[in-house]
């Protein structure tokens, strides 16, 4: 009965893919209502530390935690300080069982952890959501601490109103994401959405899978999940997105050409309206270049992280 009601579960998850009535909140606040909050964190986030040298703050993406980073971290961390973070609700940071887990909810406990820490001539690098929360982040800092961050790298980043992708319409549909959330097993629950991030489905590692079933494992982990999902993409988005022509410090924008979550056409629109930036197109690579090729992207950001080193850091 129990293999019978989870075959019937996992057909219903692949027929859904093609469409769902995803729900939206559209009761959070707008951009100009989260900019002017407070500036101290009561809510610690989960963060690690590793290295010497200018900071480099890496922010992951939508269901991951900071292990997405595992490929990445040792080799930067050869001549920077190197710093992941496991945003709200995610990996071992704490996941209240509230209504605060927005782009700009995220982004401001990035802002004010960043500013309680001291981090300057910071450089962040985001990816997916990570890249939403990054962007959102940097925009607090330009306003707020001008000079404080001297570069930004922006991986396959929500951006721009977009068709959402299957898997989130069914997190995102009332009832049956709950259901196929909370009754399906976490392995196979990671394991279909690892198929959608990577390009080639034999890189997926196993050890990836356990641990991101063990982080869904975890005390109110759904809970955050389906909340995030619901809050993904602000309604006030599209306005928002005015502020990044007024964003110019140093940017790298990399994407997937065959990035099927985030297409390219927001990589390039991205970089036509961040002033300073430069994109970068990879190949015969998924939504995740960091955990599926790193060596791919590794040389890009050393790099541009040396580029930019080189400059003058402007104290705030």
């Amino acid at each position: 009965m129990k293999k019978n009601l989870l075959l019937t579960l996992a057909l219903l998850l692949t027929v859904s893919t093609f469409g769902g009535c995803a729900v939206m909140d559209k009761n959070i606040p707008g951009w100009t209502q989260y900019r002017n909050l407070d500036k101290t964190n009561a809510l610690e986030l989960a963060s690690r530390s590793t290295g010497a040298g200018e900071p480099v703050l890496l922010i992951h993406g939508f269901g991951a935690s900071s292990y997405s980073w595992r490929h990445i971290v040792e080799p930067l961390a050869q001549k920077n300080r190197v710093i992941t973070i496991d945003l709200k609700g995610f990996g071992d940071s704490p996941k209240p069982r509230d209504d605060a887990y927005s782009v700009y909810d995220q982004a401001r406990l990035i802002r004010n952890f960043i500013l309680e820490n001291d981090l300057q001539n910071l450089h962040i690098i985001g990816h997916s959501y990570g890249g939403g929360v990054a962007l959102a982040a940097s925009i607090y800092l330009s306003a707020s601490n001008p000079g404080l961050q001297k570069g930004l790298v922006l991986i396959d980043s929500i951006a721009y109103p977009q068709e959402l992708p299957g898997f989130v319409k069914i997190l995102a549909t009332p009832v049956l994401g709950p259901l196929l959330t909370y009754a399906l097993p976490n392995a196979f629950q990671v394991r279909n959405l690892l198929q959608k991030v990577y390009f080639n489905d034999d890189l997926i590692p196993q050890e990836a899978i356990d641990h991101y079933a063990a982080d869904l494992g975890k005390p109110d982990a759904k809970y955050a999940l389906l909340t995030s999902v619901r809050q993904m993409l602000p309604i006030d988005l599209q306005q928002f997105s005015d502020n990044y022509t007024s964003l110019t410090i140093p940017t790298l924008i990399i994407w997937s050409r065959e990035d099927e979550i985030v297409p390219l056409a927001v990589g390039k629109r991205l970089h036509e309206n961040l002033p300073n930036s430069k994109l970068v197109i990879m190949s015969d690579v998924g939504h995740a270049v960091q955990e599926e090729k790193p060596s791919l992207l590794l040389p890009h950001l050393h790099n541009f992280l040396e580029t930019v080193s080189h400059r003058t850091a402007i104290n705030p």
